[in-house]
């Protein structure tokens, strides 16, 4: 190895070292948005047999239906990660994020070198890789999508430039392929080839309409293919579409200005679509756009500006699908702009090199500038991991930059409940109503938060509230888990069937039916779903709450005992059905059974446990007095 080559390979070495010092501080991160319902609560990834369910099943990708969207290669990933990290382990999740990173920087290195030198697209692909902007993406793990169909169009590319073999036989269009099974809109790659064709092979229109044909037909089979294979629940959530379509030109000048100043970043905007074409924001964003095709027009005259040319023309297509006519759920996601700041990454470097050698006496000015901000990005991306470290240093900062963001404050509501804070969080849940006032999940809140501050009445008006709104799984969840929890049991059956029946892989309203089918006695609904239970995760713990056996029966009455005094009662009823396995003339333990029949709310067993005890043991005088107060409240 030559020394030129040794000192590449040194500097190559310097900046995979940089990225992972960058990221180091991620590992431990907690999830955030939707990882909650991709991966904490996606029953699916939690076993490798579902694989091939993950490709025909648009539902395994999420535990949500109306999210359930086709994209079976990142659930894969998820799942080997979940299986790696033996359960919800964040590191597993963050060491592939920081991998697929690497990736995605050595294939920018490969395909940005034939375009601008390899000293310069290392530096590109560095910046690209430690970019405060890109720590969302970085850090939001279902976000991964960004990254695995980045690295399908990158390789692409990266196959169409070096192997005439794979252009010839049309097989850089198969990563392509691949990278679509982790996000659709890789369907940009023709009009950006058409692009790559014209400005550094010098076809002409005609022939580069040619050499794109190919990839265009592909894309566009592939989203057809993909849109088919969404679960028909599925929803963008968008509204009108011309107010978004007004609104985004602004959205790509915030997307530039953060490539520059990545400074208040914020994982959720407050920001809401323009009501008027004409307002001051969306005429900045349409001037924006002049300017962005009259710089990329400008650029591609000429041979040193062509990678200009390309990388501004890259970073507006990249952006079309998620930033134009087809409205989505928020007008700005700073995930967004990971795939397209990968033009931004090759257009600006390029600029500022072709400047430079035009000014050779300020190269080693520019060299300390460039070090400089590869630093700066470096530093900038290890504190914003800072803030997402959990969820309540998240939304921290969210409420500050977003201070009128509804879901915002519901979420920073959510950090005081789970620490037991609940009149912080039921102010927070005031203060999100006045910005949202009719969300079902902030309705939801309200519901779980007045019913641990003892509101009762309050509680079930704010779960019936979101049930009108949105009758979904979660609405209909938490509110069976609140009437279990208030000794309504019976009437919790049917909101946890109804959630089940939209959410298969949520394990929570599984777990609280089977336990509840199991505590009431129900033999074939909790052998039913047992088995259905099993076959998508044998390791799910509510399999060992229903299956539990004791050894004795003197076992199992102090389990129950146990467990009524921490007041669990589906466990108390399953234990002392357990102790009457081995006595069923056992007057105590069907007196317990009964007594936790009654405390979840089945009454109508309870009445028949006491009677089998004072069956048994007529003189029993507390299975007596119970029955007398279960029949005097039926």
């Amino acid at each position: 190895m030559n020394s030129r080559r040794l000192s590449f390979a040194v500097y190559c070495a310097a900046a995979i070292a940089l990225v992972i010092a960058a990221y180091a501080n991620s590992l431990h991160n907690s999830f955030h948005f939707d990882d909650s319902h991709v991966i904490e609560t996606n029953l699916y990834l939690r076993n490798l047999n579902n694989v091939l369910r993950f490709f025909t099943d648009a539902h395994t990708f999420s535990s949500l239906p109306q999210n359930a969207t086709y994209r079976p290669l990142v659930t894969l990933s998820l799942a080997v990660d979940y299986a790696r990290g033996h359960g919800l382990d964040p590191r597993a999740f963050h060491t592939t994020q920081i991998a697929l990173m690497l990736i995605t920087g050595a294939l920018l290195v490969l395909f940005f070198t034939p375009l601008i030198g390899e000293w310069l697209a290392l530096f590109a692909a560095t910046l690209f890789c430690v970019h405060t902007a890109n720590t969302e993406t970085m850090n939001l793990i279902s976000a991964r999508s960004e990254l695995l169909s980045t690295i399908g169009l990158l390789l692409a590319f990266v196959l169409y430039q070096r192997s005439p073999f794979a252009r010839r036989t049309l097989l850089y269009l198969l990563p392509l392929a691949i990278g679509a099974l982790a996000k659709a809109p890789l369907v940009v790659f023709a009009p950006l080839l058409f692009a790559y064709a014209m400005l550094f092979e010098g076809q002409t229109p005609r022939r580069a309409f040619r050499t794109m044909l190919p990839s265009l037909l592909v894309g566009i089979a592939l989203l057809v293919f993909l849109n088919a294979m969404n679960a028909r629940e599925w929803t963008s959530g968008g509204g009108s579409r011309w107010a978004y379509l007004i609104t985004q030109p602004f959205v790509w000048l915030h997307y530039f200005r953060l490539f520059f100043l990545p400074l208040g970043l914020t994982a959720d905007t407050d920001w809401g679509t323009f009501a008027q074409w004409y307002d001051t924001r969306a005429v900045a964003g349409y001037a924006f756009v002049a300017l962005l095709i009259w710089w990329s027009r400008r650029s591609a005259r000429d041979e040193a500006g062509r990678p200009v040319a390309f990388g501004l023309i890259w970073f507006a297509v990249a952006l079309i699908p998620t930033s134009s006519f087809f409205p989505l759920a928020e007008v700005a996601n700073e995930h967004r702009v990971f795939f397209a700041f990968v033009g931004l990454v090759l257009a600006v470097p390029a600029w500022i090199a072709a400047w430079s050698e035009k000014h050779t006496g300020l190269r080693n000015v520019v060299i300390a500038c460039a070090v400089a901000v590869l630093l700066a990005h470096a530093i900038g991306t290890h504190e914003r991991n800072e803030v997402w470290r959990d969820e309540e240093t998240l939304w921290a900062d969210v409420v500050v930059k977003s201070p009128m963001n509804g879901r915002a404050w519901m979420n920073f509501g959510l950090t005081h409940m789970a620490r037991g804070r609940y009149a912080e969080a039921k102010a927070a849940f005031d203060r999100a109503a006045l910005y949202t006032p009719k969300y079902s999940y902030l309705e939801i809140n309200q519901g779980i938060v007045e019913g641990q501050l003892g509101h009762s009445t309050e509680a079930e008006r704010h779960f019936r509230n979101a049930l009108a709104m949105t009758a979904d799984a979660n609405a209909h969840f938490f509110f069976a888990r609140w009437l279990v929890r208030v000794g309504r049991a019976p009437e919790a059956l049917d909101h946890l069937k109804a959630s089940l029946s939209q959410s298969s892989a949520a394990p929570a309203p599984r777990a609280l039916l089977l336990r509840l089918d199991d505590a009431r006695g129900a033999e074939a609904e909790t052998r039913a779903l047992l088995e259905e239970t099993r076959s998508l995760d044998p390791t799910e713990p509510s399999i060992a709450d229903v299956t539990r056996t004791w050894p004795s029966y003197a076992a199992a009455f102090a389990g129950g005992l146990a467990a009524i005094q921490r007041q669990d009662w589906p466990a108390a009823a399953h234990a002392s059905r357990e102790a009457l396995h081995h006595d069923p003339q056992s007057a105590d333990a069907w007196n317990n059974l009964g007594w936790s029949l009654a405390q979840l709310g089945f009454r109508t067993e309870a009445v028949e446990a006491y009677r089998a005890a004072l069956a048994r043991n007529p003189t029993h005088e507390r299975a007596r007095n119970n029955l007398q107060l279960v029949l005097a409240t039926k």
